[in-house]
């Protein structure tokens, strides 16, 4: 055999056994989830929240029948100063969120759900969306981060399956 062929066997090998250790390392250097205090923001005063202005998309209608005659969503800014997270309902088990920008009235739509939870504060950016796929999924928590104009996934976790 030629030595730049056992060369290249050489370095086959070692790319492989890479490649098997390469999960193992991962796993043990599993990094901690996001937190609320790493995406702080500071808070501000909004005397006058500005009247939702309703997206021409599917979750306009469903968040005419929740809010207020003038506009208003039922609850103050909730989520990076001066945000509202608004959830409404879209079917059995189903929620479908937005993002309501309480000083220009602007809708954010986000993602429609099943078996959804959000963990979130009005002093962070941070959004933490715990949802499955149907009842014999896993859980899944994906760690959501708002940059003024769009989510982006800092993280996600998929729990085990449930047990029958």
């Amino acid at each position: 055999m030629s030595r730049r062929r056992a060369a290249g066997a050489r370095w086959t090998a070692l790319a492989r056994r890479a490649a098997l250790l390469a999960p193992l390392l991962h796993a043990g250097c599993a990094s901690a989830p996001p937190t609320f205090q790493a995406h702080r923001v500071a808070l501000s005063r909004i005397d006058h929240p500005a009247p939702a202005k309703l997206p021409r998309t599917d979750i306009g209608w469903k968040m005419v029948r929740y809010l207020q005659a003038d506009g208003e969503a039922p609850e103050p800014p909730n989520f990076a100063d001066r945000f509202t997270l608004f959830v409404v309902g879209c079917g059995s088990g189903c929620r479908q969120y937005a993002l309501i920008d309480r000083r220009s009235g602007k809708v954010h739509p986000g993602q429609a759900l099943n078996n959804v939870r959000f963990d979130y504060r009005r002093d962070s950016r941070l959004l933490v969306v715990t949802h499955a796929e149907g009842a014999r999924s896993p859980d899944i928590v994906d760690y959501l981060v708002w940059d003024g104009a769009r989510w982006r996934r800092v993280g996600r976790e998929v729990g085990p399956a449930p047990a029958d």
